[in-house]
């Protein structure tokens, strides 16, 4: 197991290394500057220069790349080019925000797709079973920004339940982060509940066919015993998998959901920083998204040997 986490932090490098070099000339070749939308539309050429200058933005792009990338590599992201901020402590606050929004909404998705997902496989072709696929199929059909719309408009304008209020940490007053977060969460757990209601349906038909099931069968189990004793664990694997993969991905910033919601997370960050051509803030938020979902993917799969000792790195 030591060899093997040595073996998947070392593949983290040029992971990285790829990642940041093909972020850097993506945004620089993005029509347009800093220095111009800072400075408006009256701006003179003379000034944008002079503004470019100041920032080091008028440096050969391979200088601009290399004096980030020391920079990162010493734990310095840079300063905004916008607001002349530190990027770290304002990456780390958002992610703060972002992390909670994704556990929340992780725990609403699970909640409702592990126990649908058993039912509807243990009862195939049944009328519950049925239900269940098509509240899948919606869930993944529907985008969520039409989700968060709806519910964004019947609960909290209509209804009044949860006006629009500041941020809270749930470490802070929980009742009122409920309120903050319930929604949104809600819109991302119901997409997170739709891919992996329908893993664990296919898994479990998968292992509940499997001659061990027979033979708990044959010997008296009862079906709680069957269900949560033999078949959960053996098909938790493709489960965690997507489970996995969606937390990267949510971790990463639900930009759509962050700006619907007005939650100040890492995604909106990011996404602000593309409207500003604030090429720091932007390149090192993506680098963190991308260190953070390296490392959820790399402790997946450690779960693995957790849940199946047979597997062997």
């Amino acid at each position: 197991m030591g060899s093997y986490l040595l073996k998947r932090v070392a593949s983290l490098i040029p992971i990285l290394f790829g990642i940041s070099v093909l972020v850097f000339t993506i945004l620089h070749l993005v029509p347009g500057d800093p220095a111009s939308i800072m400075l408006g539309t009256n701006a003179t050429p003379e000034a944008i220069a002079a503004l470019n200058k100041s920032m080091g933005l008028d440096q050969p792009l391979l200088s601009q790349y290399m004096s980030w990338i020391t920079g990162m590599l010493q734990g310095n992201f840079g300063v905004s080019v916008h607001t002349g901020e530190d990027i770290l402590p304002q990456i780390l606050k958002r992610f703060s925000i972002t992390l909670q929004l994704t556990v929340f909404g992780v725990l609403i998705g699970w909640a409702l797709a592990i126990p649908f997902g058993i039912l509807s496989a243990i009862r195939a072709h049944s009328k519950t079973d049925i239900v269940v696929r098509v509240a899948t199929l919606l869930g993944i059909s529907v985008p969520n920004f039409a989700i968060g719309t709806l519910l964004l408009l019947g609960f909290s304008l209509y209804f009044g339940w949860f006006p629009p209020i500041d941020v809270v940490s749930f470490w802070e007053d929980p009742v009122e982060a409920f309120k903050v977060f319930i929604l949104p969460a809600i819109t991302m757990g119901i997409v997170v509940a739709a891919g992996v209601m329908r893993m664990t349906r296919s898994a479990f038909l998968e292992t509940m066919d499997k001659d061990f099931i027979r033979t708990a069968r044959a010997k008296g189990n009862s079906q709680w015993t069957i269900v949560m004793g033999h078949a959960f664990r053996n098909s938790s694997i493709p489960i965690v998998t997507i489970a996995g993969m969606q937390i990267g991905y949510l971790l990463g910033g639900s930009v759509i959901v962050e700006q619907l919601f007005s939650i100040p997370g890492l995604g909106q960050y990011i996404l602000e920083g593309i409207y500003q051509r604030d090429y720091p803030v932007v390149q090192g938020g993506v680098l963190f998204v991308a260190l953070v979902f390296v490392l959820v993917n790399l402790l997946i799969d450690l779960i693995y040997t957790w849940i199946d000792p047979r597997i062997k790195y």
